[in-house]
């Protein structure tokens, strides 16, 4: 049996003051957390006055300066130097260039191979019987396209050899005496 105080609130639901006081503990201990984690960061990076400051003496000093002006001078030594002479430049007949073919067009056609499962209806051939069906046909329309060219061409054959024979004709009657 579920008691209620309001509508849509159960007794187990905590009332305002409750939820307020746990919010309030929760921001007090993320707020403490912070502070830690800063005071650790300032600690561990040591921010502040650096205590290990180091003197050099006025000797040192010169000596350094002394190796370093050794050192400049010797760049400028180098840079005043002529770079040497680079060798001439061979000079060599002009290349041909080869003739490269055009390259070949070559188109390939995939179809994937694909299997329809059977008695799904009368519509649902097997893909590879449909294959054979339709290589069978293109195989049936190249027969024919070859058969009419073959015969458009006899006709051809036989048209020029009537023209040729009609000229050979006329020119008989012309030389006739």
């Amino acid at each position: 049996m579920e008691s209620r105080v309001g509508p849509g609130h159960s007794s187990r639901t905590p009332s305002a003051r409750a939820r307020r006081v746990r919010a309030g503990i929760l921001s007090l201990a993320l707020g403490g957390v912070a502070a830690l984690a800063s005071y650790a960061a300032l600690g561990r990076l040591e921010l502040g006055p650096d205590e290990q400051v180091v003197r050099a003496s006025s000797a040192s000093l010169t000596k350094r300066a002394a190796q370093l002006e050794k050192m400049e001078a010797n760049l400028d030594a180098v840079l005043a130097k002529a770079p040497p002479k680079l060798p001439p430049i061979p000079k060599y007949p002009p290349v041909k260039k080869p003739r490269v073919p055009k390259p070949q067009v070559i188109t390939v056609s995939y179809v994937q191979d694909v299997t329809y499962e059977k008695g799904k209806g009368k519509h649902h051939k097997d893909y590879s019987q449909r294959q054979r069906e339709a290589e069978r046909r293109r195989a049936e329309q190249q027969r024919e396209a070859e058969r009419r060219r073959a015969e458009q061409q006899r006709e051809a054959e036989r048209r020029r050899a009537e023209q040729q024979r009609e000229a050979e004709k006329k020119r008989r009657e012309e030389h006739k005496p």
